[in-house]
């Protein structure tokens, strides 16, 4: 009898501590379950990813909340449909979408997509999803497609700044090599010339009048090659951020007196007449040569469309600001047009008409807002255009 009963009481000290150890193993798994899901939720959430799992017997899904997160849909409220799921996409991209999963299901292969999703009306963001099909045991029905999907709106916004950047890269090529070859072409033909005259033993094209009117030809073509030169390398500086101002102090309008002096036989070589209303003395701290650059460049583009009528150039003070005017009467711009020409290789006309990299208002700007200002455009067709450069940094005496 003794021993019938050491052996129920051993019998039932190794069931309950049996028991106890279960308990523990359990309650030791969901936690160990508890923290890998954990885990997993972090990870597909710093990854910006989520699960699906597609139902092709009775076509419902099962989202991950971080898939349906990353689709704007409340987890709350998903119904599971896989037609809710289609309305989020792209109608641009829902026939690509239902053609990969075709594919995918009947030809036993990966279904791997890149589409738009909308996730809020005017929102859309890039997702990228991978999945594979399974089927019945023993047969070939398919069963289920499950996979992953992740955000990589980031990577097709770069992939999209990089295809610009390499169409404005050859489009640049193009139109520099265009330009460059003009003057260089022009140069070249004058020096055959005097070659031929030199073979000849021609003393009459080398009087003193002809070796002047030579020599300007030439001298011609090398600014104008210097010219875009220069606009070039200014490009890559403000790409690169390395455009950096020298200030001085110095008399605005003293400035814009001087270069008008130097651009007069330009402007008179296309007979245009160049009148300067020199207003009273502004001294500010510039980049006397930014702005002499920003000068010639509006005064630049008011003699190639200015009809050939006169242009007016002042200087003014208005509030804290000092003012640099440029005032034509020549062929205007389109309203829609006025932004567009302060782009790179934008011009207000085509190509066609009037030669040029197409970089000088795009430079202006970038000088003028580098000194905390800004150029304002007025214009209308057939009516001429107006730019002026406002100006901070006015010393009062």
């Amino acid at each position: 009898m003794i021993a019938v009963l050491a052996i129920l009481l051993v019998t039932g000290l190794a069931w309950f501590a049996m028991r106890r150890w279960a308990l523990r193993l359990r309650e030791r798994s969901a936690s160990e379950l508890k923290t890998f899901q954990d885990r997993l939720a972090f990870a597909l959430q710093s990854a910006r990813m989520g699960t699906w799992d597609l139902d092709l017997e009775n076509r419902t899904v099962a989202c991950s909340k971080e898939m349906l997160e990353l689709w704007g849909i409340d987890p709350e409220t998903f119904d599971g449909r896989r037609a809710t799921l289609q309305e989020k996409v792209h109608p641009e991209d829902r026939g690509r979408m239902n053609v990969a999963i075709d594919e995918a299901i009947l030809r036993d292969g990966l279904y791997e997509l890149e589409y738009r999703v909308r996730t809020t009306p005017g929102t859309e963001r890039w997702v990228a999803s991978r999945g594979r099909c399974y089927y019945g045991a023993d047969s070939r029905t398919p069963v289920r497609l499950s996979g992953v999907i992740y955000d990589v709106t980031d990577r097709k916004a770069k992939e999209d700044e990089l295809r610009v950047a390499i169409q404005t890269r050859d489009q640049f090529i193009s139109i520099a090599s265009h330009e460059l070859k003009t003057p260089l072409t022009g140069l070249q033909l004058l020096i055959q010339l005097r070659q031929r005259d030199l073979k000849r033993d021609f003393p009459g094209a080398f009087t003193a009048d002809r070796l002047e009117s030579w020599l300007n030809d030439q001298y011609e073509y090398v600014r104008r090659m210097t010219y875009l030169i220069n606009n070039i390398l200014d490009v890559a500086r403000i790409s690169d951020g390395r455009l950096r101002l020298q200030r001085q102090d110095f008399d605005l309008s003293e400035m814009v007196s001087d270069v008008i002096a130097r651009f007069r036989d330009t402007a008179e070589a296309h007979s245009v007449e160049i009148r300067f209303d020199s207003g009273h003395p502004i001294r500010g701290s510039w980049d006397r040569f930014r702005l002499e650059q920003v000068l010639l460049n509006l005064l630049t583009n008011a003699v190639r469309y200015g009809n050939k009528k006169p242009v007016l150039a002042k200087v003014e003070r208005e509030g804290p600001h000092a003012l640099i005017t440029v005032l034509d009467q020549g062929l205007g711009i389109s309203a829609q047009d006025q932004a567009r020409i302060f782009d790179r290789f934008e011009r207000a006309v085509s190509e066609n008409e009037v030669s040029g990299l197409g970089l000088g208002l795009y430079i202006s700007r970038e000088i003028v807002q580098e000194h905390g200002g800004e150029i304002r455009l007025k214009s209308e067709p057939g009516r001429g255009s107006e730019f002026t450069v406002f100006l901070p940094g006015i010393r009062d005496s």
